[in-house]
């Protein structure tokens, strides 16, 4: 629930960041219209990403604060694992335009908005892979429910 909770946040900052750049620096048509639909494709995958590491490394956090409370090394490193690897994991959204540059530079197609229709069809399969990974997760979650509560209800010493 927190992922699609989130969601609007997100667009509601991005948007007059898409539409200032469309401004000051215009992009094709269909490469302004395949922005919100990689922007969803990165934002699900990050959710993934997100949730598996709320399983795997929750952390306690002081009342009042958004700081943790008595952290674990083993936790923060995990953390920090996780944070440098989420630009791996979004990379794969890069590849449709990069699909279309690739095939334009080679001389083999140009113009035609390749980008966009690869950017709906990765957009689709991140979808779909959400979907599954999300029930995945929810039985992974509820497996690890007792120890995840024990860590984020320990009080900080």
């Amino acid at each position: 629930g927190k992922n699609l909770a989130l969601a609007p946040i997100v667009c509601v900052l991005v948007l007059p960041i898409l539409i200032t750049m469309q401004i000051v620096i215009p992009m094709r048509v269909d490469h302004f219209l395949s922005v919100p639909f990689q922007l969803m494709a990165m934002y699900f995958l990050c959710a993934m990403w997100a949730n598996t590491l709320s399983i795997l490394a929750p952390m306690p956090i002081a009342a009042g604060s958004l700081k943790p409370a008595n952290p674990k090394g083993l936790m923060i490193l995990l953390q920090l694992f996780f944070a440098a690897m989420l630009p791996l994991m979004l990379s794969p959204t890069l590849m449709p335009m990069g699909v279309e540059t690739l095939l334009a530079v080679l001389g083999v197609v140009e113009g035609l908005p390749i980008g966009f229709v690869l950017m709906l069809l990765e957009c689709a399969l991140v979808l779909v892979l959400y979907r599954y990974v999300l029930g995945w997760q929810g039985k992974w979650l509820e497996a690890r429910e007792l120890k995840i509560l024990e860590t984020v209800t320990t009080k900080a010493e």
